[in-house]
């Protein structure tokens, strides 16, 4: 075992921690109490992808549509989200942002830069594009 690069999920572990623990606190600040980390992931991709399908919606952020189904829930619930049916597949539903849900953008938008800043810190460029080149390779071996 070479301690130094074996301990990789761990340490990705701990920046995950990490980051949940800012994105809390920084989410509690703004008044946003109901929401977490993991409704981040669905937010972004409603903000890219318009009004994708539940099952679209669950590749587009590569979690199980129970999961996001239980997310999606949640949002309707705190009146960020609308399910609707799908006019073309009765048996599907399309996920909407309502108004509320759309004036979160800039909120969110300030609390992710935030992290970034402080994930990066002194990160050369170069270093960090590394950095994610690498991580997107070990995911997508999965």
């Amino acid at each position: 075992m070479d301690f130094e690069t074996d301990i990789i999920i761990s340490l990705i572990s701990r920046v995950r921690d990490k980051a949940n623990r800012f994105i809390m606190t920084e989410l509690n600040r703004h008044g946003l109490d109901g929401l977490a980390p993991v409704h981040g992931d669905i937010l972004v991709a409603l903000y890219q992808h318009g009004d994708p399908t539940m099952k679209e919606l669950a590749q587009i952020v590569d979690r199980k549509k129970s999961t996001v189904t239980t997310l999606v829930d949640k949002l309707i619930r705190l009146g960020y989200a609308d399910k609707i049916q799908d006019a073309e597949d009765m048996r599907s539903y399309r996920v909407s942002l309502t108004e509320e849900g759309k004036a979160l953008k800039p909120i969110l938008l300030r609390i992710a830069d935030r992290l970034i800043e402080k994930v990066y810190k002194d990160m050369p460029r170069d270093e960090r594009r590394q950095l994610v080149k690498s991580l997107n390779k070990i995911n997508n071996g999965w």
